[in-house]
């Protein structure tokens, strides 16, 4: 009778490996996607707040350029 079920175990074990392999695709993607959303929204708040180089320079462009017109 163990003979018999033994097919049937080893088929089992490789579905149920391959189930448990594809559940932790998904957890490495919805970390990996996580990760790119935190990361987004610190750019976001970053260049929202002004904190960022660009505005930075810009800022300080505007400022050289205010000057030369108020003289």
């Amino acid at each position: 009778m163990k003979d018999l079920l033994k097919p049937l175990n080893s088929t089992l074990e490789i579905f149920q490996s391959k189930i448990n392999f594809l559940f932790l695709m998904i957890e490495i993607l919805f970390g990996l996607i996580f990760v790119i959303l935190i990361i987004w929204i610190y750019g976001f708040i970053r260049k929202n707040l002004g904190i960022d180089k660009q505005t930075k320079e810009i800022e300080r462009i505007r400022k050289i350029i205010e000057k030369k017109f108020k003289e």
